[in-house]
């Protein structure tokens, strides 16, 4: 559902009887039921950028879920919803929310009980994966939009806060990526030793630039048949080895590096008998890019 112009001046009154409304909700109108919010848990900062996201870039939906008063007017449920439309102020932005006023205040305790719907959840519900692929494709996907961004030196939590509107947007708007994910993943990819969004991410990238040289190179990733001494592809396999064997923490970041500079010296012919990251650290100057 769209935005609503103008939103609704008047609040309900919470110390009516019990009864939902439909009230169309802007900056301002969010702010003044905020100073009703006297006794909630603490707002977590990244959850108010995620919905305020989702607002300004016009993915925010109304599904139902209500903004929630006691009997005596104090905010029970919504304050993160509430904040977010609260930072539109001067966007004009309104949107419908369902308002449910006179609760008692100790049915707070019983909210957000529910199990969470997860961007995989969301995924096999718009027919995009299986109950066994669909948690692959949404982690890929992030890290696909991290890396695609040039974000793989940014801000975490914006990656860790994409909702899962946008998941199912960027795959709905990139359905060749996920096909690539499905059939590496019936490849058997996520047997290697490494995050498995993280290897098919890379599998993503890689098909781009050469579906038959990634067929081959995962091929002997996977199984590393007939590998000569110094094939980078067995450097890669012995570092990745090394790596769960002595639990050594490696972050995606790295994983992505490694799997580049194999990708590079693969489709080069050049030999490599140890894989390295770059001495100091991986930078954004530095960091490599698939060949």
């Amino acid at each position: 559902m769209e935005p609503v112009h103008p939103p609704v001046e008047t609040p309900p009154d919470p110390e009516s009887t019990l009864r939902p409304e439909v009230v169309a909700v802007d900056a301002a109108l969010a702010t003044r039921w905020l100073r009703r919010n006297t006794n909630n848990r603490k707002v977590r900062e990244k959850k108010v950028a995620q919905y305020h996201a989702e607002m300004i870039e016009g993915r925010w939906k109304f599904n139902g879920e209500a903004i929630k008063f006691d009997s005596t007017g104090n905010l029970l449920d919504g304050q993160h919803r509430l904040a977010a439309l609260a930072c539109t102020a001067g966007t004009g932005l309104a949107f419908p929310m369902l308002v449910v006023a006179g609760l008692a205040s100790d049915t707070q305790v019983t909210m957000d009980q529910g199990v969470k719907r997860t961007p995989a959840d969301q995924l096999e519900l718009r027919g995009i994966g299986s109950t066994t692929t669909a948690q692959l494709i949404a982690g890929t996907i992030r890290v696909l939009e991290r890396w695609l961004d040039g974000n793989v030196f940014g801000d975490q939590t914006r990656v860790s806060a994409l909702s899962a509107p946008r998941v199912v947007e960027w795959a709905e708007r990139n359905p060749s990526h996920v096909e690539i994910i499905t059939v590496y993943a019936s490849r058997g990819i996520t047997r290697i030793k490494a995050r498995p969004s993280v290897t098919a991410a890379v599998a993503v990238r890689l098909h781009h630039i050469d579906p038959d040289d990634c067929a081959e190179y995962f091929d002997r990733v996977l199984s590393g048949a007939g590998l000569a001494l110094d094939s980078p592809i067995l450097a890669l396999r012995e570092r990745l080895d090394r790596i769960a064997t002595n639990k050594i923490k490696t972050s995606d970041r790295e994983f992505l590096a490694l799997f580049v500079l194999t990708w590079n010296a693969f489709r080069r012919g050049r030999p490599l008998t140890k894989l390295q990251l770059p001495k100091g650290g991986l930078t954004r100057a530095n960091f490599p890019e698939p060949i």
